[in-house]
């Protein structure tokens, strides 16, 4: 067992984890969409986490190729979740908030555009 480089590989193997956190949010929005969160549409949300777990799983063994990690070992695994976990911690808060942010900006904009057609109507009547 070569383990010249395996610290160099789990650091990777964590940044790979991050990656594949901030990755996450794209696949969040859908479920937000498509109201996951607040207990509808479950098979949805089932099919998205399923397939951020194939696209991840792809990402994974697409980086141990192109860093060319040596065969797999489960320390590559605890790096993965390692980043994920630093991702949830730290930068998750950061970009939830900022997405509250956009959220209650583009819901405003909705509520202005429709009292405008509403205003809109009754000029017509």
């Amino acid at each position: 067992m070569d383990s010249k480089h395996q610290f160099t590989i789990f650091c990777l193997c964590v940044a790979v984890g991050v990656i594949g956190g901030v990755l996450y949010e794209i696949f969040s929005l859908f479920r937000d969409v498509f109201g996951c969160s607040k207990g509808k549409n479950q098979w949805v949300g089932i099919v998205i986490d399923s397939l951020f777990g194939i696209y991840f799983a792809g990402l994974s063994i697409t980086a141990a190729f192109w860093l060319r990690f040596p065969v797999f070992r489960v320390y590559m695994w605890i790096g993965y979740a390692l980043g994920g976990i630093i991702y949830l911690k730290t930068l998750h808060r950061m970009v939830a908030f900022f997405k509250k942010v956009c959220y209650n900006i583009l819901n405003r904009l909705v509520k202005k555009a429709k009292r405008q057609e509403k205003t809109l109507k009754k000029r017509w009547i």
